[in-house]
């Protein structure tokens, strides 16, 4: 009688422990993703290389077509990241148009299918099946 009242809530914690696990390995290869591609782009690489890179380093991912790449530079030390500053091309498309000394950040927005489905539906943030994991890195334009 005791066994069946508490293997179900055994059950449920071990649900819980394996997405929780998945979830947080997908936000740490989003994170060295978006690491990767933030240090391309502070060397002064053009933005579809870029992207790019991005990508290809995303494919340990699943569903990484499903990533949204949003590239930035700031120069006012970050305190704003205006859409007048999204990242692009200059010098004829051999480099990005960031100055020199500003910062540039690589905000990746990818959407972790839960492996339980809906189940889990109820954590803060989730919608749907889909919990949104974002990473964001800052590095300096050299």
């Amino acid at each position: 009688m005791e066994f069946a009242l508490i293997v179900p809530l055994l059950f449920l914690l071990f649900l819980g422990i394996i997405e929780f696990g998945v979830m947080m390995m997908h936000q740490l290869t989003l994170v060295q993703v978006a690491r990767e591609g933030s240090r391309h782009a502070s060397l002064g690489k053009p933005v579809a290389e870029t992207e790019q890179r991005i990508i290809n380093t995303a494919g340990a991912l699943p569903n990484h077509e499903e990533l949204e790449i949003d590239l930035r530079y700031s120069t006012d030390d970050g305190v704003t990241y205006p859409d007048s500053q999204i990242l692009g091309d200059a010098g004829g498309g051999s480099e990005n148009d960031a100055p020199p000394g500003s910062l540039i950040r690589v905000t990746l927005d990818w959407p972790h299918h839960l492996i339980t489905g809906s189940f889990f539906s109820r954590l803060s943030g989730a919608e749907g099946d889909t919990m949104p994991l974002e990473a964001r890195v800052v590095m300096r334009r050299e």
